[in-house]
Formats: C-alpha cells, sequence, structure tokens
C-alpha cells in the first residue's frame, strides 16, 4: 500500500537533488548581476533568507505541492506510475524498452544525485571552500 507512494516520494527527491547538484556546483561558477548575488553557494541561503527572497521560493515550491496533491492521493487506486505525470515533450519513453532503461536510470541517478548534494554540503560547509571544495 506505501510502496508507491515511497516511490514516488524517492523519484521526486531524486529529481530535486540532480538539479540541485548542477545549480549548487554551477553557481560557483556563474554570478547572477548584483551585489546580493557575489556570496558563496554555501552563504548563499542565509543571505537570500534574511533579503526575503527565500519566501517567494518557499511559496512556489507549496503551490507547486498543492497541485500534486490529487494525483498523489489517487496514486493507490489509479494505474498511473510513481513519478508518472505524462510530461514527455522529447517523447524520450515513446518505445517501451527505452522507457524501462530511462526508468531505471532516472532511479540511479537521481539515488546518485541525492548523495552527492550531500556530500557537496557538507564538503563545503566542513572545509568553506568552493568547487571542488577539498
Amino acid at each position: 500500500e506505501w510502496v508507491p507512494w515511497f516511490r514516488e516520494s524517492e523519484l521526486k527527491h531524486g529529481r530535486i537533488c540532480m538539479l540541485a547538484t548542477l545549480g549548487y556546483i554551477v553557481a560557483d561558477f556563474v554570478k547572477l548581476p548584483g551585489d546580493i548575488h557575489l556570496v558563496s553557494s554555501l552563504e548563499a541561503h542565509n543571505v537570500f533568507v534574511k533579503s526575503g527572497a527565500m519566501v517567494q521560493i518557499l511559496l512556489w515550491t507549496g503551490l507547486i505541492e498543492l497541485i500534486t496533491i490529487p494525483a498523489l492521493r489517487s496514486l493507490g487506486t489509479s494505474d498511473r506510475a510513481p513519478g508518472d505525470y505524462s510530461f514527455d515533450p522529447l517523447k524520450l519513453g515513446a518505445k517501451p524498452a527505452n522507457l524501462e532503461k530511462y526508468k531505471i536510470s532516472e532511479l540511479k541517478n537521481g539515488r546518485l544525485a541525492m548523495l552527492a548534494f550531500s556530500g557537496i554540503i557538507t564538503q563545503a560547509a566542513l572545509t568553506g571552500k568552493g568547487f571542488p571544495y577539498f
């Protein structure tokens, strides 16, 4: 009964961590214009909390979570697979053989990204340095 919900959660967290890992590293090299953006990736959280920018991120992610509640509630009663929101603009899953390969790849890469992001944050906090964090 809970396994589809756990898989949905694992896929969601994996997708977020894949984006977060890439974004955290890129932010060490590419800076947006403005004085507020001239901080390290590690310091950015506190700076944006003080400026109020994190409230906007919280509101938008909260809205997305609210929109996905009906899909999560119907997970056990519908034929929708966990993590499938019928969003495939590039038609990567058009062939069933490709779809299975991509599902496994996404799961494995998401798990790796969760570990990678945890390691990056830990290393950046311990050393106080940017990429490559040692």
